[in-house]
């Protein structure tokens, strides 16, 4: 108990530490990404994406968590499919390798890029002969032009500057060679969520750097489960479970129920789930399988 009372009283370190921290908080470091290792780790099965239910359920309630380890496999699938055996890929963002492993299977020639650190080494220590990147899009370093007869983003491109990613992805690509993407995209500036490219803005773009868009699928309805289930556990399981937790403590600690109750009380009353509201994630995007070639 000493030490804490010395760290209590050594103000300009614990002022210092507090600065640290919250500025780290301010600033997404793709380098340790531990909320997609907290995913992986939940679902058991190397994948890091909204997933796809063939025939979505009506209810969110009957979802249960195979469906949701499914329907990311079968997500997963509809990229496999429109990669040939004996080509050479590489996908941009690659995760912990869900898809890496499922295109080696299929023949593929696969690379993959990722600038977290310790999702190259899982993929390192698990598929030891995929040769991965760990560098940002932007960033990697390219040895040799035209290298690729197919670039894959799966939900990873919205973290990309578009003008820079465009550019590297036309690098990357042999002349004949074609870009996969499945994400979501905003359908105007002023939504309330701020994820993702404008859709209008990323057509544009491609135009500007001599692509174009071959095959369109709209995927929303056959994502939207996912949002179902994660605002279900969030609204029902999650706060529920925050909120007894809080009071319970408050309950056997009286002091720091005097100073900090009613502010916990207030901040989890006032948590608003946007991001995981299905009604303005439909009003507000779409989410989008591409095949994208060279004009």
């Amino acid at each position: 108990m000493s030490s804490v009372f010395l760290k209590l009283l050594n103000l300009p370190a614990m002022f210092a530490h507090l600065y640290k921290r919250r500025k780290k908080t301010k600033v997404h470091d793709p380098s340790n990404d531990l909320e997609l290792a907290l995913y992986a780790t939940i679902f058991g099965n190397n994948f890091l994406h909204y997933g796809y239910f063939k025939n979505p359920p009506k209810d969110p309630e009957s979802i249960s968590m195979a469906d949701i380890k499914k329907a990311m496999n079968d997500y997963a699938e509809l990229l496999v499919d429109r990669v040939k055996k004996d080509e050479k890929a590489i996908e941009l963002g690659c995760g912990m390798g869900g898809l890496l492993t499922k295109l080696d299977k299929k023949g593929v020639d696969i690379s993959g890029l990722t600038p977290d650190l310790s999702q190259i080494k899982h993929i390192n220590k698990t598929w030891s002969h995929i040769k991965t990147y760990n560098y940002k899009l932007e960033d990697l370093p390219l040895e040799g032009v035209g290298e690729f007869d197919v670039v894959i983003n799966s939900e990873s491109f919205q973290y990309v500057d578009m003008q820079k990613g465009m550019k590297k992805v036309d690098r990357l690509l042999k002349k004949n060679g074609r870009w996969i993407m499945s994400d979501y995209f905003r359908l105007k500036a002023d939504s309330k969520n701020k994820s993702g490219h404008i859709l209008s803005e990323f057509e544009t773009q491609l135009t500007k750097n001599g692509f174009k868009i071959v095959e369109r699928v709209d995927i929303t309805k056959n994502t939207i489960p996912t949002l179902q289930y994660g605002f279900l556990l969030a609204n029902n399981l999650a706060l529920p479970v925050a909120k007894f937790s809080a009071q319970k403590f408050f309950l056997r600690h009286s002091f720091l129920e005097y100073l900090f109750a009613q502010k916990i009380k207030d901040k989890l009353d006032n948590v608003r789930l946007n991001t995981l509201d299905e009604k303005i994630f439909i009003k507000e995007k779409i989410y989008l399988l591409l095949t994208i070639e060279r004009i």
